[in-house]
């Protein structure tokens, strides 16, 4: 997977406040985070949003990158490689 996942990329879309985030895997997950799900590999982390919105806002923008993530993952198992390690930007014109 060399391109960003059309999942992905309506996030950007959808969300003007969302800047980026990153996917880690388990190993890159400092050990002070909870972990609440066994065998789970991908943690979203590093979440860039502006300007600053309330819990709630926040929680809904998280939940959709989630999202986008199991969605590129049920398509694609593979891909869940693929994303690990990596930061997804928002691209200013």
């Amino acid at each position: 997977m060399k391109t960003v996942p059309s999942q992905i990329s309506s996030l950007f879309e959808r969300h003007a406040s969302l800047y980026g985030f990153s996917v880690r895997g388990r190993d890159d997950v400092p050990d002070n985070c909870p972990r609440n799900a066994e065998g789970e590999d991908l943690f979203v982390g590093d979440v860039g949003i502006s300007p600053v919105l309330s819990a709630a806002q926040y929680r809904e923008i998280f939940e959709a990158v989630v999202a986008a993530l199991a969605e590129v993952i049920s398509e694609e198992p593979d891909a869940a490689e693929d994303l690990r390690g990596r930061t997804f930007a928002r691209t200013l014109h």
